[in-house]
């Protein structure tokens, strides 16, 4: 196991054991609420019936949703303390799911055994061209990937990220648009939809009579920014879907 891998593992398993030094902030990430609502409705219309990889589980916090839309889910992730509470979460509901720790960027599947691989804030840990070469590696061809990241090139944001090191690991690295891009080596579609722009004006007013209805209002204006290219990479959120993979199977 490389040091990258080490850090990484040790950082989420202190995560998912109860210490996220993420959580004293996490209701700001209601400003990306339409985000993970389009995300977990693209992922849902594709789930039943599907044999669904969840890369980067986590603690199985999203499963429950996967599987009742109709998947059968396995779930890898690098922390075995993610893992571990993945698996009894999924007992203590009844749910029927599998969970594996596994390196995400050099997986023991076979080639096309997946229908589906979703994950969230997964691929901007890892080596991009190692972790899409498996990912299109292990889905059929029929497959598909929607995976929902951050974007890395609005200022105000990465302001944020370097007066908070201590909220991430040192190798993270949020999507650039030429990263972006590199996706189109791995499958033949790929589709951007971008989230979180103006809506971050909202963020003081979490959880005050007032966030809802200027969320509304500034959610409609993104939808306006996000008509001018230019203005689509400084959104703090993308929902990447991906079909068609591009891959030499071994």
């Amino acid at each position: 196991m490389n040091d990258k891998i080490k850090k990484e593992q040790e950082f989420h398993d202190n995560r998912f054991g109860g210490n996220d030094p993420r959580k004293s902030v996490g209701k700001f990430y209601a400003v990306k609420t339409h985000a993970n609502q389009f995300f977990n409705a693209e992922v849902g219309k594709r789930c039943n019936g599907k044999k669904l990889l969840e890369y980067g589980c986590g603690y199985g916090n999203s499963s429950a949703k996967y599987i009742d839309a109709g998947a059968q889910l396995l779930g890898i992730d690098i922390s075995p303390e993610g893992v571990k509470r993945a698996k009894s979460a999924a007992r203590a509901s009844g749910l029927t799911a599998d969970y594996q720790v596994m390196d995400a960027e050099r997986m023991t599947f076979s080639d096309d055994t997946f229908d589906l691989c979703v994950g969230s804030g997964i691929l901007h840990h890892l080596d991009l061209d190692k972790s899409l070469s498996e990912i299109s590696r292990v889905l059929n061809k029929r497959g598909a990937a929607i995976f929902i990241e951050p974007m890395g090139h609005n200022p105000i944001i990465n302001w944020y990220r370097n007066k908070t090191p201590s909220m991430r690991t040192d190798d993270e690295h949020p999507l650039l648009k030429q990263d972006l891009d590199g996706f189109k080596q791995y499958f033949n579609n790929v589709e951007e939809s971008y989230f979180a722009l103006s809506t971050l004006i909202a963020a003081p007013l979490v959880n005050t009579f007032a966030f809802s209805a200027l969320y509304k209002v500034l959610q409609s204006l993104d939808r306006v920014l996000f008509k001018l290219p230019f203005l689509r990479y400084q959104a703090w959120t993308v929902v990447i879907t991906m079909s068609e993979p591009i891959t030499t199977k071994t």
